[in-house]
């Protein structure tokens, strides 16, 4: 219990700073956005480019692991899209930032220091990969959705294609993965400081998202109430900390072989609570942001029950 909340705490203090920040008038809710597009522009890329250039390629290749995250992720994230359209009535682009708050954990800032500390070094491969897989699985499918919702369905099929897949390759997220796949599949060692460079940005990720997020959360006290339908941030939460690693277990257990300790950490995983940079695309675009944000913080506190039976079952 004293490791999970060494994981926790820490993330809400980063938080409240954001939230202390802006009651006290240091920096404006304004500045919000501002930082959103430091994380999704900058730290974000400079995370996935250094995650996938350092990947071991054979272990990227373990596809019973990879298998069994990659159905975790989808389950949930094809559940709430279907609830998102079909129970809240929104639209695509809006469900499928409700699929990313139901498959998108807290894996990198919080999951890795968190197994590392039960399991010890043994664990830092799998949890490194299983946060790749997380990263760039939900973030390709939200990017994609949105410009496919801005084409015009009468263009012929392949100019549709294109007014799609153009956009999504000039994001500085797509840029970022192509380049480290190829930096990966090609065996080239960064040069440090090329590895220092990313690795500072890609440390700024997280604790920007949550700083950015505590920062939203000054004066959404009385929209909450308004228009927040706790329906919505509970089918959230329950997908997330509850079916995601419930089909992970199942796939682990009856579907795929794995190693026991790579199994547990694909099952860990999936149950870490809602990411903060589900906050970062939800601000970007403009939907669901009360929603994401009061199922972060929700999750948070519902984890620290979870996360710590399935660490006693497993150790």
């Amino acid at each position: 219990m004293k490791l999970l909340l060494d994981a926790v705490l820490p993330i809400f203090a980063i938080m409240l700073c954001g939230y202390l920040a802006g009651t006290c008038g240091l920096i404006t809710k304004s500045g919000s956005k501002s930082l959103n597009n430091y994380v999704f522009y900058i730290t974000l890329p400079a995370l996935l480019f250094l995650a996938t250039a350092t990947a071991p390629i054979e272990q990227v290749t373990n596809w019973h692991f990879v298998s069994i995250n990659l159905g975790g992720i989808l389950a949930s994230f094809i559940m709430a899209v279907l609830i998102g359209k079909y129970v809240f009535h929104y639209d695509t682009p809006t469900s499928s930032i409700y699929g990313m708050g139901a498959s998108y954990g807290t894996t990198g800032y919080m999951g890795i220091p968190l197994v590392t500390a039960v399991f010890g070094t043994d664990a830092a491969l799998p949890a490194a990969l299983a946060t790749l897989l997380h990263n760039i699985l939900v973030i390709t499918i939200v990017l994609v959705t949105f410009e496919a919702s801005k084409i015009n369905r009468k263009e012929p099929l392949m100019k549709q294609a294109w007014a799609i897949f153009q956009p999504v390759m000039k994001s500085p997220i797509t840029i970022s993965v192509s380049a480290g796949i190829v930096v990966a599949i090609l065996g080239i060692d960064l040069p440090a400081s090329v590895h220092t460079f990313t690795n500072l940005l890609a440390n700024a990720s997280g604790p920007t998202a949550l700083f950015a997020l505590g920062l939203g959360l000054v004066g959404q006290k009385n929209t909450m109430k308004n228009e927040l339908r706790v329906s919505e941030v509970t089918a959230i939460v329950v997908l997330k900390i509850i079916f995601q690693p419930l089909v992970t277990f199942l796939l682990m257990m009856y579907v795929f072989e794995v190693d026991v300790l790579w199994g547990a950490i694909a099952v860990i995983m999936s149950a870490l609570p809602v990411g903060a940079v589900t906050y970062i695309f939800a601000e970007k675009y403009g939907k669901l942001e009360n929603v994401t944000s009061t199922a972060i913080l929700l999750s948070m506190l519902l984890s620290t029950m979870t996360l710590c039976l399935l660490l006693l079952s497993f150790s």
